[in-house]
């Protein structure tokens, strides 16, 4: 009877311990190009561009920007999370909102940014900040930074990353405003078929 119970307890044990394994794999995060339904393994540049919607709001001004690439490098192509950096960023065609549209000019600060992708979320983080300097004539001149910033990852024909009112601080300059968040959805076009699993 007591060898009965250990073999029994030794089965549970192990079940246990496969399934804590299983559920340890399950968490790994994939990037792969997806053709035909073939996951590729990928590792390398991906790279994404935001048109017409990556914008700042302020309590002074809008600023949308007519288009924002983007290039993020990914270490790996499988890991928990998978780790990268940003190594390009550019704000192009910036403007302020409403009746009069002033034009504006966009300065990156602090690049490369680390990145991670995880559970279907990209996080760029930077000890002094990621963000831009942001020049609308009379209108805004300041710098917004974060120190971390989310981005959603939605699978697709192409995949996106989508930041949703981003808050950033907004301290260095002229003239500042008192609240501004920012938002933008990347298309992530390179490579084709750039799936996040």
């Amino acid at each position: 009877m007591t060898r009965i119970k250990s073999l029994a307890f030794a089965a549970v044990a192990a079940a246990a311990f496969m399934a804590f394994l299983g559920a340890g794999t399950a968490s790994a995060t994939q990037l792969c190009t997806d053709a035909g339904g073939v996951c590729t393994e990928y590792s390398g540049n991906i790279t994404g561009t935001a048109a017409k919607n990556a914008t700042l709001a302020t309590n002074l001004a809008n600023v949308e920007c007519e288009d924002s690439h983007t290039t993020i490098n990914a270490w790996t192509s499988t890991g928990a999370p998978i780790f990268g950096e940003v190594t390009a960023l550019t704000f192009t065609g910036c403007q302020t909102e409403g009746l009069v549209h002033t034009p504006c000019t966009v300065t990156v600060k602090n690049l490369p940014y680390s990145a991670s992708f995880e559970n279907k979320v990209l996080t760029v983080t930077d000890a002094v900040g990621a963000g831009a300097k942001v020049v609308c004539g009379t209108v805004l001149s300041c710098e917004f930074l974060t120190m971390t910033a989310t981005l959603a990852i939605t699978n697709g024909s192409p995949t996106t990353a989508k930041a949703e009112n981003v808050a950033v601080s907004h301290e260095n300059g002229t003239i500042c405003p008192s609240t501004a968040t920012w938002s933008a959805t990347y298309k992530l076009f390179q490579p084709e078929g750039l799936t996040v699993l």
